[in-house]
C-alpha cells in the first residue's frame, strides 16, 4: 500500500469535474423546466409533499387537490385496496434537508409551496451534485491507499467524463444512480478500514470505540443502500471478504466478530423502520414487495451477453471505458491481493443479478444505467491500469491516452445524442446504432432500424423482445 501523494491534482480533479457539471446542469435547466420530478422520481420524491406539506402519508390528500396542482403523484394498490407507493423511501430521506430548504425559498420567492414548483427541482438538482462530491470525496481516499495522486486523479476524471454517471448528474439529477455511486463509494471506505482496525483477537471486551463509530456507519450506509435499492444488498459481500482467503476464514471473521456485525445490524434496521412501518400500516405487512408483477427475476435465464453488450443496452458497449477496469483486474491482483478477490465475487454476481431481472435493459434508460451504483468499486480496478499504464513507456501511454480521450468523447457525445432522442431510448438495434454513429441527424429510415422491446413477453420471461 503506498502513502497519499502530496500532490494536489485528485483534489483539483474533484473541483474540475462539481464546476463542470454544475455548469452544464445549470444549462441544461432541467429544474426551470419541470423536467426532475418525472418517471421514477415521481414515485421516490412524493414522501416529502405527502409528510411535510400534506402531513398524509395514506396519501387521501390526492383526492382534493386543487386545479392547479402542477405535480405528479403514482399509487399503486396494495392487495389490501389501499394506495401505495412503488418506490422506497430512501431517496426521500436522502433529500430531506433540500427539500426542506426548498420549501423555506418557495415561501420567499412567493411560488407554489405544494412541493413541485422550481425550487424543489432545484433542491434535487443541488443535493446530487452534493452526492456527487461525497463520492468523489470517498473514491479519493480509496484510492489514495492504493495508487499515486496523478492514477487518482485520472481515474476519478474517466469515472464521471467516460461514463454515464454524468448523465445521471446533470440530466436527471432525481434518479437513484449518483446516490448510490455516493453510498456504496463510502461503504466501500469504511469496510476498508474496518477490515484494518480488526482486532487480532476475538477477546477484546468491550469494543474499541473507534471501531463502533466504523461499524454504526457501515450499519447506517448498508441500511440506506438496501432502502434504496434492495438488490445492493449485494454489497455487504465487500466487508465479509476483504483479505479472505478461504471458507475458514471467513467463519473465523464472523465468529470473532458476530458482536459488531449484529451493532451494525441493528444501525441498519433502524434505517429500515420506517419503511417497515409504513408498509405495515398501508399493506399489514412489514414486508412487502412494492414492485409486486415488476419484481421479477429470471436467474435461471439472465441476459448478461445482453446486458454487456447488445445494441439495445449493453453496459461495455455504452461505456467501453469500463473494459480497461477489468483488463485492470490483472494488475489489481498483484496490487492488493486483500481487494481482488472481494471484487472478483461481487462483481460476477452483480452482474448476474442485475441482468436476470425480466427487464435487463432497465427501461428508457442512458446506457445500463444499474451499473453506475458500482463504479466506486469498478474505479479500484480502473485505477490499477492506469497506474500500470503510467509507469510504461511512452508508446503505451500515448496509445491507452488516446484510447481513453475517445472513451470520454464517446461518452460526452452519445449523451447529446440521448438528449435529443436520436440515440433511443430503448429501442436501439445495431443497424440503428451505426446509422446515427458520428451523426447529429436523423437518418433516412430511422423509425425502422429501432426495434421496440416487447415489454410483455419479457416480464413472462420470454425471450423475444
Amino acid at each position: 500500500m503506498t502513502k497519499p501523494a502530496k500532490s494536489n491534482i485528485s483534489k483539483l480533479a474533484i473541483v474540475l469535474l462539481l464546476v463542470i457539471c454544475g455548469w452544464y446542469g445549470k444549462n441544461l435547466d432541467t429544474w426551470g423546466k419541470n423536467k426532475v420530478i418525472q418517471n421514477d422520481v415521481v414515485s421516490y420524491y412524493a414522501y416529502l409533499p405527502a409528510t411535510f406539506i400534506f402531513g398524509d402519508l395514506t396519501f387521501e390528500f390526492t383526492k382534493t387537490l386543487p386545479e392547479d396542482f402542477e405535480g405528479t403523484i403514482w399509487l399503486q394498490t396494495a392487495p389490501n385496496g389501499k394506495p401505495i407507493l412503488r418506490m422506497t423511501m430512501g431517496m426521500a430521506i436522502l433529500w430531506i434537508p433540500f427539500f426542506l430548504i426548498a420549501h423555506a425559498a418557495a415561501h420567499v420567492l412567493g411560488v407554489s409551496t405544494l412541493g413541485y414548483s422550481w425550487p424543489y427541482s432545484l433542491s434535487i438538482f443541488i443535493a446530487t451534485l452534493f452526492y456527487l462530491f461525497l463520492g468523489l470525496f470517498f473514491l479519493r481516499k480509496v484510492l489514495l491507499k492504493y495508487f499515486s495522486d496523478v492514477a487518482t486523479a485520472i481515474t476519478m476524471l474517466l469515472v464521471v467524463l467516460a461514463t454515464n454517471l454524468m448523465f445521471y448528474t446533470i440530466s436527471e439529477p432525481g434518479m437513484t444512480h449518483v446516490y448510490n455511486f455516493a453510498l456504496i463509494t463510502m461503504f466501500v471506505y469504511y469496510s476498508i478500514n474496518w477490515v484494518e482496525n480488526l482486532s487480532p483477537s476475538p477477546s477484546e471486551v468491550p469494543i474499541a470505540i473507534g471501531r463502533v463509530r466504523l461499524l454504526i456507519i457501515l450499519g447506517f450506509l448498508a441500511g440506506i443502500i438496501v432502502l434504496i435499492r434492495p438488490v445492493n444488498i449485494l454489497v455487504l459481500l465487500f466487508p465479509a471478504l476483504i483479505g479472505i482467503r478461504s471458507i475458514p476464514d471467513l467463519i473465523n471473521r464472523i465468529q470473532n466478530n458476530w458482536k459488531g456485525i449484529l451493532l451494525a445490524g441493528l444501525a441498519a434496521f433502524v434505517v429500515l423502520l420506517p419503511q417497515l412501518i409504513y408498509w405495515k400500516v398501508q399493506t399489514g405487512h412489514f414486508l412487502f414487495n412494492s414492485y409486486m408483477d415488476q419484481g421479477k427475476f429470471y436467474f435461471l435465464q439472465p441476459q448478461i451477453i445482453n446486458g454487456l453488450f447488445s445494441y439495445r443496452k449493453g453496459w461495455l458497449l455504452y461505456t467501453p471505458v469500463m473494459i480497461f477496469a477489468f483488463v485492470g483486474f490483472i494488475w489489481l491482483r498483484k496490487k492488493s491481493s486483500a481487494l481482488f478477490l472481494p471484487l472478483v465475487i461481487f462483481s460476477v454476481i452483480n452482474i448476474y443479478v442485475v441482468y436476470s431481472w425480466w427487464c435487463w435493459w432497465y427501461g428508457g434508460c442512458y446506457g445500463s444505467r444499474p451499473m453506475i451504483d458500482i463504479y466506486g468499486l469498478m474505479a479500484i480496478p480502473l485505477a490499477a491500469f492506469i497506474d500500470k499504464i503510467w509507469k510504461s513507456d511512452v508508446v503505451a501511454k500515448v496509445i491507452v491516452g488516446i484510447l481513453l480521450l475517445a472513451t470520454i468523447g464517446l461518452n460526452q457525445f452519445q449523451m447529446k445524442q440521448y438528449r435529443i432522442s436520436l440515440l433511443h431510448w430503448d429501442s436501439m438495434t445495431k443497424e440503428a446504432y451505426w446509422g446515427i454513429f458520428g451523426k447529429k441527424t436523423w437518418p433516412e429510415g430511422y423509425d425502422k432500424m429501432i426495434q421496440v422491446p416487447d415489454y410483455e413477453k419479457a416480464l413472462k420471461g420470454e425471450k423475444e423482445y
